[in-house]
């Protein structure tokens, strides 16, 4: 797809689509109404007639006949707020329209947000350009449509007329914008995979890919090195499948002299199919278990689109990867074993493994001598039932950190909302045979949760996000979100290691 900037007379932009964002009964703008005057009132004839008030996900589309250099025109209702990372939607919003149309070009013209959000502005345009069009339709074969955008032309408006975007400062923002939805769409295909094709090996050779296509470091364990390591947590976990589990480890370093920069990691739950062990998850709770690895397709994808904003930090991206299954061998009730750091969790519920695969991860990543870092993990139902299937429960050890990536997750758009860990809930991980069991009681499941990741953390700076949520989603209420995958956590890690 192809992106450009426009300015001047819209009336005189050639597309096959050119649509206008308007905010509920707000007064059309300068622009639009010239346009709507080229078009002899017809565009608001029609949208009078159809009832058209620019609410938020609405949209009209009729043809020009040849009065203005677009073929169609399209409204596109909007929310009435002008937030940044909505742009993303007015993009998305026009590319559905023309993929169902098969249409080859479109012209978005958009409310300016501010002068001094224009280039993020452009780039959520681009991001939600691509998102907007994402699918995952490989294996399939039939009912398909060889579809995809030739280009898609942005013009930003700002008091009544339109603004003038320096080809650089556009193509240096959409280029951005480009491998950033690179990133999350990655993020996608990871978790959208079948689990007979996205196993622990496979996971690991994806991470290799990245590694070598972005230039980063990449080291790949398996088995011999986690048995090495001391690792039984994820020795435990990985028991019941055929297939060995996987540490990956990538690390981005930007150019020059990096002493003294921060250090961060990214450490992601990659399971790539959870039936729970001999918890044994019921129909209905096991079907879509192949996305329990999406905290590790988010890291990936941060890790894929991290060099596009070169952040003057020094990024790690870590992933636990195994399977969890049942067999003769898998791992049992009251079995007790021994983490990394050496403290010892007896097993309560062995469908409470991704925090076990992630402690182990958690003191590989502090023995690195890190300065921030960050745990991303499909960890608990619970977490859904507080918080809904649109927002990341957040958790931290620093409220600093914490508030930057609240403020973050407003910027980006990713929902996100903090949860506590009363240290009260401690007493439910109790063992009288261990130092922990690996779940408490019923109440309070996801603070519990990262209660027991806390102990696997020292010192360092930590925050989890339980994205269980906003991971994969049935009913997505955004134009640039689908069915399924969602790539959620992407742009904020993204974004903290920039601000970093």
């Amino acid at each position: 797809m192809k992106f450009m900037g426009f300015s001047g007379d819209v009336g005189e932009y050639s597309c096959d689509l050119l649509a206008f964002v308007v905010r509920g009964d707000e007064e059309w703008s300068t622009v639009l109404k010239n346009v709507d005057e080229a078009l002899g009132g017809l565009l608001s004839t029609i949208a009078e007639e159809e009832k058209f008030e620019g609410k938020a996900d609405t949209s009209l589309v009729l043809h020009t006949h040849g009065k203005i250099a677009a073929a169609r025109v399209a409204l596109l209702g909007a929310s009435e707020d002008v937030a940044v990372p909505a742009f993303r939607n007015y993009a998305a919003q026009a590319v559905k329209i023309a993929q169902k149309l098969s249409l080859d070009s479109v012209g978005l013209v958009a409310p300016s947000a501010g002068s001094d959000t224009v280039d993020l502005s452009i780039r959520f345009v681009a991001e939600g350009a691509i998102l907007g069009g994402y699918r995952f339709d490989r294996h399939r074969t039939q009912d398909t449509t060889e579809w995809s955008l030739g280009s898609f032309g942005l013009g930003l408006m700002s008091d009544g007329g339109m603004l003038d975007i320096s080809t650089d400062q556009f193509n240096t923002a959409t280029g951005i914008g480009i491998q950033v939805a690179e990133g999350i769409s990655l993020a996608r295909d990871l978790v959208n995979e079948g689990p007979n094709k996205m196993t622990p090996i496979e996971l690991a050779d994806a991470a290799a890919k990245i590694a070598e296509e972005e230039g980063l470091e990449c080291t790949i364990m398996g088995m011999k090195e986690i048995k090495a390591m001391n690792m039984e947590l994820i020795q435990a976990v990985n028991a019941g499948s055929d297939i060995e589990p996987r540490l990956i480890h990538l690390t981005y370093k930007p150019e020059g002299d990096t002493d003294g920069l921060p250090v961060i990691a990214f450490v992601g739950k990659g399971l790539t199919f959870d039936a729970g062990g001999y918890n044994l998850k019921p129909t209905g709770a096991i079907d879509d278990m192949k996305i329990d690895m999406a905290g590790s397709a988010a890291v990936l994808g941060a890790m894929k689109a991290i060099k596009a904003l070169a952040p003057r930090a020094i990024v790690h991206g870590i992933v636990p990867s195994t399977e969890n299954l049942v067999n003769g061998s898998a791992y049992k009730l009251g079995d007790v074993y021994t983490a990394q750091n050496g403290k010892t969790v007896e097993i309560r519920n062995t469908d409470a493994e991704g925090r076990l695969i992630l402690a182990d991860a958690l003191c590989y990543t502090v023995d690195l001598g890190i300065d921030e870092m960050f745990s991303l993990a499909t960890l608990t139902g619970a977490c859904v039932v507080a918080l809904g299937p649109y927002t990341c429960g957040i958790f931290g050890t620093d409220q600093t950190m914490v508030d930057q990536v609240l403020e973050i997750g407003e910027d980006t758009g990713e929902d996100m909302w903090q949860l506590p860990m009363n240290p009260k809930l401690r007493k439910m991980l109790k063992s009288q045979v261990a130092d922990m069991k690996n779940v408490g009681e019923r109440w309070g499941g996801a603070s519990t949760a990262a209660l027991f990741l806390k102990e696997f953390v020292g010192d360092t700076k930590w925050v989890h996000m339980d994205l269980a949520g906003p991971s994969f989603l049935d009913s997505p209420v955004e134009a640039h979100m689908g069915k399924g995958g969602s790539g959620y956590g992407v742009l904020t890690l993204l974004e903290y290691a920039n601000r970093r």
